[in-house]
C-alpha cells in the first residue's frame, strides 16, 4: 500500500492492534466473566498483555523518538505534542488491563475485577481506535510524502531490525 517501508510497517502495526481491540471489544461485551477455563479466551487475554508490552510501547517510542518531529519540520509542534499525550493516556488507562489480563489469566476473573476490566478495556478500545485513525490519516501521510528515501532507510532498520 504505502512506498515508504516505515509507513508500512506502521500501517501493518496499526491494523495489527484494531484486529486485537476488535477482540477485546467482543470479549467485554458480556455482563458476565468469561470462563479462563477456555484456551481462546486465556489466549486472548495473553496476546493483549503481550501485545502492548513488546508491540505498542514500542512502537510508541518508536513514533515519540524518530518520528513525532516531523510534525515540527512541517510547523505542526501540537500535533506531536498531542499525540504523546494520547500514548500518556492510553498506557494509564492499558497498564492495568495488562496486569488484571495476566492474573485473570492464571486464575479467571472475580466479579468486581471483571467489571472494572470491562470499564477500561471499553475505554482503551475508544481512545486507542481513535489514535490509530488519528495517526493513519495524518501521521503516515505525511511521513509518505516527506521522508527521503535515505531516512527510510536509516529509519526502518532502526525500527525492525533494531539498528
Amino acid at each position: 500500500m504505502y512506498t515508504n517501508r516505515v509507513c508500512q510497517k506502521l500501517h501493518d502495526e496499526h491494523m495489527a492492534t484494531l484486529v486485537l481491540l476488535e477482540r477485546l471489544e467482543h470479549l467485554v461485551a458480556n455482563n458476565n466473566p468469561p470462563a479462563t477455563a477456555d484456551a481462546g479466551t486465556r489466549a486472548l487475554l495473553v496476546d493483549l498483555a503481550v501485545a502492548f508490552e513488546s508491540e505498542v510501547w514500542r512502537h510508541f517510542d518508536f513514533e515519540e523518538e524518530h518520528l513525532f518531529e516531523y510534525f515540527s519540520q512541517s510547523g505542526d509542534t501540537e500535533m506531536a505534542q498531542h499525540l504523546i499525550t494520547e500514548h500518556q493516556q492510553i498506557k494509564s488507562v492499558a497498564e492495568p488491563i495488562i496486569a488484571m489480563a495476566r492474573a485473570a489469566a492464571k486464575s479467571g476473573f472475580q466479579p468486581a475485577v471483571w467489571n472494572e476490566f470491562r470499564r477500561l478495556s471499553r475505554q482503551l478500545v475508544e481512545q486507542l481506535t481513535a489514535h490509530v485513525h488519528k495517526e493513519e490519516g495524518v501521521l503516515v501521510p505525511l511521513l509518505q510524502d516527506s521522508m527521503e528515501n535515505e531516512t527510510e532507510e536509516q529509519l526502518y532498520g532502526v525500527y525492525v531490525m533494531g539498528g
